[in-house]
């Protein structure tokens, strides 16, 4: 066996006998082989498989992890992007307030403008209505007057009409009706004509079924009839040819000496006939008793036959049992003979009894490293959930600003449209001058002129009643908006300690991940490279590795079983979460 160390001192007598005890001392004990080292065959691949086993599965774990890190360097990306975003939004934002500083000013200089000219318009409306009110009066009189005499008027020529109107209605109504009646009657005829022609088909074809139906049940019961029929004369043949031959029988018995009457011919023709008689019964009755034996003869044939099959089944089954068995014996030899070769290549081990000692040790120190290798395991399934936790703060983040982001562009839109509100305002703001200045023109107007002024000043005052309400929403959506900003500034505020407190979290995660990367390149080193010291020595070809994987595997069950509780805790809350946002 080649080794990769040098070999070590030799010791004293009374080390040597010590060590010779079984309960003295257990560790392990390489010695020198007389071969030399160019004869010795390299180890089967059988003793290295579980080394490599475990390099691959380390690898594996590296390449995992290395994935994992780069997945905290894209998110630490995403986060260096958002805040930048972010900053953006507050920019965007803080002219957005300026701009609405600015439009809330113009706003509050033409409602001062606009107060001015309203009260300067009603004095001057309150002069005209003063003015007019007198030929009000008196112009309602007169419409009031008139009003009364065409009412009547219409009333009289809207009865006349309504008059005419009824009666072509009702000459419309009642041709429509009889076209209607005339109609529906046709298409009744037509359908009991249809219907009728389809029940008397349906009562041909009835009738024929009918018929049919009789005719084979009257076929099959004159067929039964006869059937009855044979079946009646064969019985009564049979019990005929059976009392006849009973009587036959008994006149056999009961014949007596021949007399000396009867001629012997005469007697030896009826013992002819009888003979010949009792014959023909004779073979009738072993012809049914032969039927009778092959009809038993079939079903125990059949019998047999299942029984056979049953046999046959089995015996596959048992032969295809033993084949397994034999495979399974060629296998345990198999294994009986590389566990030989095995023994006879495993250093310290000259028999059977000392292989239960080298593999217990064996196992104490794969159990200690693998105890190491789990515990750090656990450690990374923490810093997943960590991370993935980290992944929803992170998503629960970007959403957030997403919806700021939408927020602040319905602001934005909001914003434009009370600059359309305030451009109709203003431009109502000039149209009402020019309608002033109209008004001041047509006071030096002759006073036939009074209805026009009226219907000016009714238009004004509707017109000013409007501008008013519309004056009351801008000052309602002002404020709405400014409670609206005000929220965001303080979600965006959330939004930046959140971030800052995730990107500590994941600079806290990378450095555990730097300390673990380098526990597990400290382990793998001392596990791939052992000095085959009795102290020290780590060989990982021989152990029973059995336990110790039911042991990572129920610990990694149990951190999936972790996993999935914190999953939906973590989905109750956003739940919760969108729930209350709703609300």
């Amino acid at each position: 066996m080649i080794l990769r160390t040098p070999p070590p001192r030799k010791r004293r007598a009374d080390s040597v006998a010590d060590h010779e005890s079984p309960v003295s001392d257990r560790r392990l004990v390489l010695y020198d082989d007389a071969v030399p080292v160019s004869s010795v065959d390299p180890p089967p691949d059988q003793m290295v498989c579980t080394y490599h086993c475990r390099q691959m599965v380390k690898s594996e774990f590296l390449v995992a992890f290395d994935t994992a890190e780069k997945q905290v360097r894209e998110y630490q990306s995403q986060l260096e992007r958002w805040k930048t975003e972010l900053h953006e939004s507050e920019d965007e934002r803080k002219k957005c307030q300026d701009r609405l500083s600015y439009l809330e000013q113009e706003l509050e200089a033409s409602k001062g403008r606009e107060h001015a000219l309203q009260e300067r318009l009603l004095k001057e409306v309150n002069d005209s209505q003063e003015r007019y009110q007198f030929q009000i009066k008196r112009c309602h009189e007169l419409e009031v007057q008139l009003k009364k005499e065409v009412d009547s008027r219409k009333n009289f020529e809207s009865s006349a009409a309504s008059a005419k109107e009824r009666v072509t209605d009702l000459e419309e109504k009642l041709q429509r009706l009889s076209e209607s009646s005339e109609r529906e009657k046709n298409r009744l005829q037509r359908e009991l004509s249809h219907l009728q022609d389809e029940s008397q088909l349906s009562v041909s074809r009835k009738t024929a079924d009918l018929e049919k139906m009789r005719l084979k049940a009257e076929n099959l019961e004159e067929e039964s009839e006869l059937l009855r029929k044979q079946f009646k004369d064969i019985r009564e043949q049979l019990d005929e040819c059976l009392h006849q031959k009973s009587a036959l029988e008994h006149e056999l018995s009961t014949i007596p000496t021949p007399s000396q009457e009867s001629t012997p011919s005469e007697d030896q023709n009826l013992v002819k006939h009888l003979r010949d008689e009792l014959q023909n019964y004779e073979a009738e009755v072993q012809e049914a008793r032969r039927l009778k034996s092959c009809h038993v003869n079939n079903e125990l044939l059949k019998e047999k036959l299942l029984e056979e099959k049953g046999r046959r089944e089995k015996a596959e089954m048992e032969l295809s049992k033993f084949q397994q068995a034999q495979l399974n014996a060629q296998n345990l030899e198999l294994e009986l003979m590389s566990w030989k070769s095995l023994l006879k290549e495993i250093p310290d081990v000259t028999s059977y009894d000392d292989i239960p000692k080298k593999i217990a040790g064996l196992q104490k120190e794969a159990i200690e490293s693998m105890i190491k290798v789990g515990e750090i395991s656990a450690h990374l399934k923490e810093l997943e959930v960590s991370l993935e936790l980290a992944e929803l703060s992170k998503q629960h983040a970007e959403k957030e600003s997403a919806l700021a982001k939408e927020e602040a562009e319905n602001s934005a839109v909001e914003v434009k449209r009370l600059e359309r509100m305030l451009s109709s305002v203003t431009e109502e703001r000039d149209r009402l001058n020019k309608d002033a200045t109209t008004l001041n023109k047509q006071k030096t107007v002759h006073a036939d002129g009074g209805m026009m002024n009226e219907t000016l000043v009714k238009d004004l005052e509707s017109t000013l009643a409007l501008r008013e309400q519309t004056i009351k929403e801008l000052e309602n959506n002002l404020h709405k908006q400014r409670e609206v900003m005000n929220r965001q500034h303080d979600e965006i505020k959330l939004l930046n300690e959140k971030l800052s407190f995730e990107a500590r979290r994941i600079k806290s995660l990378e450095r555990e991940g730097d300390r673990l990367r380098s526990e597990i390149a400290l382990l793998e080193s001392k596990l791939g490279h052992g000095d085959y010291s009795a102290a020290n020595t780590k060989v990982l070809r021989m152990v029973n590795t059995l336990a110790v994987d039911n042991e990572t595997k129920q610990t990694i069950e149990a951190l999936q079983a972790e996993l999935k509780k914190t999953r939906a805790k973590l989905q109750a809350v956003e739940e919760l979460k969108g729930q209350s946002g709703q609300a």
